[in-house]
């Protein structure tokens, strides 16, 4: 029995991977750290992902398409969004899939673990109901114990003294910068400020293509208002303003 964590790398993942670790009734050589990348996140993310896996002495198993979230906008032709969130589906849950048609081949059964925590019950029931329709288990540590996300970074930053990836000191989740699935303005104006290339690829993008991620107001229009209206630095981001995509952080 395989005992699969969806491993986005982030602090709510990692520390779901340490709570199998330290399950007495799990073999740690059956323990996979499965990484789905989208070689789009900030750029210490992958150092913090090795840091873990090697202070957690777990192997990392990475089943990607070799593709960034750019790569994967032109291959389709469009912008992403809730809608249409052909990245999440290409990227991270196709992947998902096959390494488990994987694991079918090698006549292995598996446990899926994701790092919901007590405050999305609303993600763990659609993610329940569809692995059981499958036939298959998932589980939810962070959930089930009422472990918090913030309560996972402040044992990963104090008690193991791995520093997070630098997308927390702005954003709620280690998702791809951008993040097209989210349609807060707010959020935008956050990586207008913070990743201002990666802001100004999304503009490229959208201008290629001729979709946008409002229905009211392009990216290039919008980075005008971010010029001349102090409103969006005094603006506070809440978690309305995530939408955290299945990156299972």
């Amino acid at each position: 029995m395989k005992h699969v964590v969806l491993f986005s790398g982030g602090a709510a993942s990692s520390y779901v991977a340490y709570l199998l670790k330290e399950d007495k009734g799990i073999d740690n050589k059956d323990i996979v750290l499965l990484h789905t990348p989208t070689l789009s996140e900030c750029e210490d993310s992958e150092k913090f992902r090795l840091k873990v896996a090697r202070y957690l002495k777990l192997p990392m198993t990475t089943w990607g398409r070799g593709e960034d979230i750019w790569e994967c906008i032109d291959r389709n032709h469009a912008i992403p969004g809730n809608f249409m969130p052909f990245c999440t589906v290409q990227l991270k849950q196709t992947m998902k899939e096959e390494y488990f048609k994987y694991l079918e081949r090698c006549g292995e059964s598996w446990i899926e673990y994701i790092g919901f925590g007590p405050d999305e019950w609303n993600r763990v029931q659609k993610s329940l109901a569809r692995t059981e329709k499958l036939g298959r288990k998932v589980k939810f540590p962070l959930f089930e114990k009422k472990i918090t996300s913030d309560e996972c970074k402040r044992i990963i930053r104090d008690e193991w003294g791995i520093e997070l990836p630098s997308a927390y000191k702005h954003f709620g989740h280690n998702n791809c910068q951008p993040c097209f699935r989210s349609t807060s303005k707010k959020y935008w104006y956050e990586i207008w400020k913070h990743c201002p290339e990666r802001y100004k690829l999304a503009q490229e993008k959208e201008e290629q293509y001729g979709y946008t991620v409002f229905k009211d107001i392009s990216l290039k229009e919008l980075e005008k208002q971010f010029r001349n209206d102090r409103k969006w630095e005094e603006a506070q981001m809440t978690l309305a303003d995530f939408i955290p995509c299945d990156c299972w952080d």
